[in-house]
């Protein structure tokens, strides 16, 4: 595993440094997506290791209304949570490029304001939604008991949504640093609270369903601290309050967030269409597709975590104009996701019997869980590939490239596919076939992902050389003597060469080396 950058920012003299280490600018690109990657997929595998777990131990209370009504809050937490990701994607893609161009006092500030920001996004989007939880969960297809266990849920563990704004925020600005382990601490704290909690809360004080929720929140609150205290305790990001700076900082802040929090809240609002046409096969089936939307997070960690890593190699190297480690980037993610698939795929087919039993699913929850087995996961590695691209198109810039593949992966890549699955397979068609549209939007983001990293480069090749030629002329300017009713530019634009070392002496005669060489 890559070391970590030394968190101290002191110099010979004890004071702080105005530069900031920029690791990802140097060194192997593979090693560093792997490094990013895999710390990243520890942090995340372990919070979605703890749901795995809380779908568990509901399972053993007997009820098949617990599961159904964990999956249909699960849709609304999708939502929120993507909120979250999105407002962390800017956080991250800004402190990168500040972290790539070494300005410890531009990142410091950027920190401070985009955290200061999801604050307020988190508590307004909080306020909006609480109201409206029963019309929501009713929306959804949720009904009876079910209805009622899902809403108490929501009600004790939506309130802690700018916590969780917080962490997501703190563990893409630890990511965009480098510090990839204390990134994964950030995570691991939060599934440690929340695994202590959980059989405490459900069993000891025999909470059930309220227990699960309350440990959540817990889990929430500690993402938060452990956060906070890597980024302003160990790396001592701190700055002053400055209401310019903050308004400076919102207007990237918002050109990136807007897009990418649309693009994340995209696909839980395709998920929830995918719940609401499933519902319609009963409690069973949603509870094996809840049982399923367990299972996907803990096994595709990895790329959930690669959107996230990725993002801080692409920003530093971006910030570094170094394009071709960009590129390199994005091939190396794609080249390990296709051969994570393929072991997983393997083990998931070996496995399927036993991930039944464990979740003692019977019936149409455990064909939706044979279906994905077979059929879902290798179809997953695209949508890996999807959010590679997205990621890549976040920190070059274009950010609406993201947000139009990912509502048309929830939309036209989504519905018609579920539709025509629930026709020809009932409810494991709608499984496979939000596989196979997703397949088909991945493909053609990735083919526009490497078109639009040719294109920034080309850009700045452009630029560069437009600099270049723009200094040359400002020298060459510089050293031509100015003679009377006459222009230096005119001198250069019909191919006059003045001797330099003549016009170096103002005591010399010009005069006759200017004759000679026109």
């Amino acid at each position: 595993m890559a070391e970590a950058p030394k968190p101290s920012a002191k110099n010979s003299t004890g004071t702080t440094s105005s530069t900031i280490d920029a690791p990802f600018t140097q060194g192997s690109v593979f090693r560093h997506v792997i490094v990013m990657t895999l710390t990243g997929a520890v942090g995340l595998m372990s919070v979605f290791a703890v749901d795995l777990m809380d779908m568990y131990f509901l399972s053993l209370l007997g009820e098949a209304e617990l599961a159904a009504a964990i999956g249909f809050a699960g849709t609304i937490l999708f939502f929120t949570a993507s909120i979250c990701i999105g407002l962390s994607i800017a956080t991250g893609a800004l402190t990168a490029r500040a972290v790539g161009a070494r300005d410890r006092a531009k990142t410091g500030c950027i920190v401070f304001n985009t955290m200061a920001f999801t604050v307020m996004v988190t508590f307004a989007v909080m306020l909006i939604i609480y109201p409206l939880l029963p019309n929501i969960l009713t929306l959804i297809g949720a009904n009876g008991r079910t209805h009622e266990l899902a809403l108490s849920y929501m009600h004790i563990i939506l309130p802690t949504l700018p916590f969780m704004g917080l962490g997501m925020a703190a563990g893409g600005v630890l990511r965009a640093l480098g510090d990839a382990r204390r990134a994964m601490m950030v995570m691991v704290t939060a599934a440690v609270v929340n695994g202590i909690l959980d059989p405490i809360l459900i069993f000891g004080f025999e909470l059930g369903l309220e227990g699960a929720a309350y440990a959540s929140a817990a889990a929430r609150i500690a993402m938060f601290a452990a956060g906070a205290r890597a980024i302003f305790g160990v790396h001592g990001l701190r700055t002053r309050i400055c209401v310019s700076d903050f308004v400076d900082t919102l207007r990237p802040m918002l050109k990136i967030a807007m897009p990418a929090t649309i693009t994340n809240v995209a696909t839980p609002i395709g998920n929830a269409y995918v719940v609401a046409l499933i519902a319609q096969y009963g409690d069973s089936v949603v509870a094996g597709n809840t049982i399923v939307a367990r299972i996907t997070p803990v096994a595709f960690a990895l790329f959930f975590s690669m959107s996230g890593s990725i993002g801080p190699v692409i920003g530093q190297n971006l910030g570094a104009h170094k394009y071709d480690r960009v590129h390199e980037t994005i091939a190396s993610s794609l080249r390990f996701i296709a051969g994570y698939t393929v072991v997983l795929w393997a083990v998931f087919l070996l496995c399927q019997e036993m991930i039944v039993s464990t979740f003692s699913a019977t019936g149409p929850s455990a064909d939706m869980i044979r279906t994905f087995c077979i059929w879902v996961v290798p179809l997953t590695a695209f949508l890996g590939a999807l959010f590679v691209a997205n990621a890549t198109f976040n920190n070059l810039g274009y950010p609406v490239r993201a947000t139009i593949f990912n509502v048309t992966k929830a939309t036209a890549g989504t519905v018609p596919f579920a539709i025509a699955g629930a026709a020809i397979d009932g409810p494991e068609g709608v499984l496979i076939g939000q596989a196979v549209g997703s397949m088909i939007v991945g493909i053609i983001a990735v083919y526009v992902c490497f078109n639009t990293i040719q294109k920034v480069a080309d850009q700045a090749n452009i630029s560069r050389d437009e600099e270049v030629a723009e200094e040359d002329a400002k020298a060459a300017t510089a050293s031509t003597p100015m003679m009377p009713y006459s222009s230096a530019r005119a001198f250069h634009a019909s191919g006059v060469q003045c001797d330099t070392e003549a016009v170096d002496d103002p005591t010399a005669d010009n005069t006759e080396g200017l004759n000679k060489k026109t």
